[in-house]
C-alpha cells in the first residue's frame, strides 16, 4: 500500500539512483494496487485502461498521454498522486501502447478524427471512472496531444471536471518548420492519392538508439529508464504520424480557440509550460489560458517539452504547482 503523505512533504525521486528506486520501490507499489481491463469501441477494438485506487480518496485524477506515449509514461506521476491521497485513472488512445491500432504499419499513430479520441475518453470517464470514482470530484490531467484531447473535453463536457491540468498541451504543433497551411496541403494531398494511413515522410519510425541529448526531456535518469521500457516493448514503439493525423491535429486548433468554445470551459484550469518547448508552439497556449476566466499559466525552469521527465530542478516547483492547483 502506498503511504498518503502530506503535499508538502512529497519529493520527486532522487535522480543518482533513479531507476533503481522505480524498479525496486515504486512499480512493486504500484503493481500492488493497480487494475487493468480493456473497453470495446467502434469495430471490435480495444481500448487499454488502468487504475489505482487509493483508501479514502478525496479526488480521482484522470490522464490523458501525449503523442506516441501510453499510461506506462506516467508510472512516476502515478506514484505521487497516490501519495497525495487521489485515485488514478489512464487510458492508451486509441493507436498507443496497448490499445488496438486502425492501422497495420505499427510505426503509426493514426486517427480517422481527432474527436474520436475525445469519444473514447469521454466513454472512460463515463464508464470506469465515474464507477469507482462515485461522488468524488475528478480532475483531468494532460499532456501534450492529451493536452489537446483535455481541452477539447472540457469545452465539449463542461460538467464532468472541476478541474484541468494541461501541460505542454498541442494547442497548435509545431510542423518541422513548415507553415501551418503547407502542411495542411501537403497531408490532404496524400490523402487524396490514397496515403491517409501512411506514415508521413518527414518520420522515420522507432530509434532503438535515440539518445538522450536528442530527447524532450532534462533529466537522463528519466529519459533513459522510460526508452529502455519502449526498447523492450513492441507495443510502446509507435514513433510517427500517418498524414491524416497531421491533418486532424491542425484542423482542431481554431476549434480550441474559439472564443464561445472557451466560454463554456466551467474547470478551473492551469497551465504548465516548459523553458523550451521544441514539440508545440507557445503562443496560442497562452492564448487559450487568456480565453478561458479563471486559467492560470506557470512556467517551468530547467524542463523541455516533457516537463513531468525533468531533472529535479524543474520537477520540484512542477510538484508543487500541481498540489497547490488541486487543493485550492
Amino acid at each position: 500500500m502506498i503511504a498518503v503523505k502530506d503535499i508538502n512533504e512529497i519529493r520527486p525521486l532522487a535522480e543518482e539512483d533513479y531507476a533503481e528506486t522505480m524498479c525496486s520501490v515504486v512499480e512493486p507499489a504500484l503493481a500492488e494496487v493497480r487494475k487493468e481491463g480493456y473497453m470495446t469501441f467502434a469495430g471490435g477494438r480495444k481500448l487499454h485502461y488502468e487504475y489505482y485506487l487509493c483508501p479514502e480518496a478525496k479526488g480521482s485524477i484522470v490522464i490523458s498521454h501525449g503523442f506516441t506515449e501510453s499510461a506506462e509514461k506516467f508510472r512516476e506521476m502515478d506514484y505521487y498522486f497516490l501519495q497525495a491521497g487521489y485515485n488514478v485513472f489512464a487510458l492508451d488512445h486509441r493507436g498507443h501502447g496497448f490499445s488496438s491500432r486502425e492501422v497495420d504499419d505499427p510505426r503509426v499513430a493514426h486517427v480517422d478524427h481527432f474527436s474520436d479520441y475525445v469519444g473514447d475518453f469521454n466513454a472512460y470517464v463515463e464508464n470506469i471512472v465515474r464507477a469507482h470514482s462515485g461522488d468524488l470530484p475528478l480532475y483531468l490531467f494532460s499532456h501534450s496531444m492529451g493536452g489537446a484531447v483535455a481541452a477539447l473535453y472540457i469545452q465539449q463536457y463542461p460538467d464532468v471536471f472541476q478541474k484541468a491540468i494541461l501541460s505542454s498541451p498541442m494547442i497548435s504543433p509545431k510542423t518541422a518548420g513548415f507553415p501551418h497551411w503547407v502542411t495542411r496541403a501537403m497531408a490532404i494531398g496524400f490523402k487524396a492519392i490514397g496515403k491517409s494511413k501512411a506514415l508521413v515522410f518527414t518520420e522515420k519510425g522507432f530509434n532503438p538508439d535515440k539518445t538522450y541529448e536528442n530527447s524532450n526531456d532534462t533529466s537522463e535518469a528519466r529519459f533513459q529508464y522510460y526508452y529502455d521500457k519502449r526498447k523492450a516493448t513492441p507495443e510502446y514503439q509507435t514513433d510517427g504520424a500517418s498524414y491524416n493525423w497531421v491533418n486532424e491535429s491542425l484542423k482542431i486548433i481554431p476549434i480550441m480557440l474559439n472564443p464561445a468554445n472557451c466560454a463554456r470551459v466551467k474547470a478551473k484550469v492551469l497551465l504548465f509550460q516548459p523553458a523550451v518547448d521544441d514539440v508545440v508552439e507557445m503562443p496560442p497556449q497562452e492564448e487559450f489560458v487568456s480565453k478561458i476566466e479563471g486559467a492560470k499559466l506557470v512556467r517551468i525552469p530547467a524542463s523541455k517539452h516533457e516537463i513531468y521527465l525533468s531533472v529535479n530542478e524543474g520537477m520540484t516547483p512542477y510538484l508543487q504547482a500541481i498540489f497547490a492547483f488541486l487543493a485550492e
